[in-house]
């Protein structure tokens, strides 16, 4: 059998990584704020204050991916209208760049091995499994890295679909797509480079560098916004996102953990709704805990060949496994 597993944000929180709704009230999102005066006030006083809000209600207002959207709404506009009152907005964006990367990365570990359970059972149970990842953190990577075993000679990397400098292949049953790019994805020399991550690693330096303005190349991050396909990086990634579809239309089953299918992400939508009518055998399984998110999925697909579970992942511990047989045997067949 073969499985397309699909993480979003949901994924990662148990984790500690905060969904975009939360993303400035992070811990490190909040000093990376205190450490930059003029950022924090720009965004105060062009975002949060007309709407009445602060850093600790931030969360009721505008996400990350609609403040970058109302700035290329402003950059696209051909009417007449003030302007928006960002000085420099290329540095704006590299800011809130920056901020993402403290709140997705810094502080974060694989240690709670939530995934750990999931990697065994897709390793056991099906012959081939893809993973495409949404997110931007390193979290899936690590956590398959090291769950396989004491020292690096049990550990190898998943396969990947593009040429990426740094990261030491393997070919294996596991394939692995980083969607969106991630913190941990670099350009530079017309290439894509993986930064090695720990402890005053590359990718540290390269972020501190980024920072100043200092470093060579940038980062490899799909823009968060609704305009996330004009993006040029986009062109780096977009033979993952060819290939994520032919596995979602070779999959026996493919299992979403923690995303949305938010309306700013078209070719998520696209891919999947693609699969749908492309594999009329594949099986759906969806785990969320939003009464609202598992109501979109059942409305795109049905319920024939759907199941949504309501209870997250990590919590499931060693039934994990079990749960997902039972799904597929109740849709039919396994």
């Amino acid at each position: 059998m073969r499985c397309v597993i699909i993480l979003g944000a949901g994924a990662s929180a148990p984790f500690g990584v905060p969904t975009l709704r939360y993303l400035f009230q992070d811990a490190h999102a909040r000093e990376y704020l205190r450490q930059n005066p003029n950022f924090n006030e720009t965004l105060h006083n062009t975002f949060w204050r007309p709407r009445g809000l602060n850093l600790d209600t931030s969360d009721k207002g505008l996400t990350l991916e609609e403040i970058l959207t109302v700035i290329r709404d402003y950059e696209k506009h051909t009417f007449n209208a003030p302007d928006l009152p960002v000085q420099n907005v290329a540095e704006f964006r590299k800011h809130l760049y920056a901020l993402s990367k403290r709140a997705v990365f810094d502080g974060k570990s694989s240690t709670g091995r939530h995934l750990n359970l999931l990697i065994t059972y897709s390793k056991a149970r099906f012959e081939h499994t893809t993973w495409g990842s949404f997110n931007w953190d390193c979290l899936f990577e690590a956590s398959y890295y090291y769950h396989g075993g004491p020292t690096w000679e049990y550990r190898s990397n998943p396969t990947i679909t593009v040429n990426l400098r740094n990261w030491r292949t393997t070919y294996n049953s596991t394939l692995f797509l980083k969607l969106h790019g991630g913190v941990n994805w670099w350009y530079e020399g017309n290439e894509l480079v993986y930064l090695p991550f720990g402890p005053g690693g590359e990718l540290d330096t390269h972020w501190r560098e980024y920072e100043q303005g200092v470093v060579q190349g940038h980062p490899v991050l799909l823009e968060p916004s609704f305009y996330k396909y004009d993006d040029p990086v986009y062109n780096h990634l977009k033979p993952q996102w060819d290939r994520f579809v032919q596995e979602l239309l070779q999959a026996d089953v493919i299992i979403v953990i923690g995303y949305s299918l938010p309306e700013a992400d078209p070719e998520a939508r696209r891919a999947l709704t693609i699969a749908f009518q492309g594999n009329p055998t594949a099986k759906f399984i969806v785990f969320d805990k939003s009464d609202w998110v598992r109501s979109r999925y059942v409305r795109i697909f049905g319920n024939e060949r759907l199941r949504c579970i309501e209870t997250p992942y990590h919590e499931l511990g060693s039934d994990i496994g079990r749960i997902i047989d039972e799904a597929m045997a109740q849709i039919g067949g396994s």
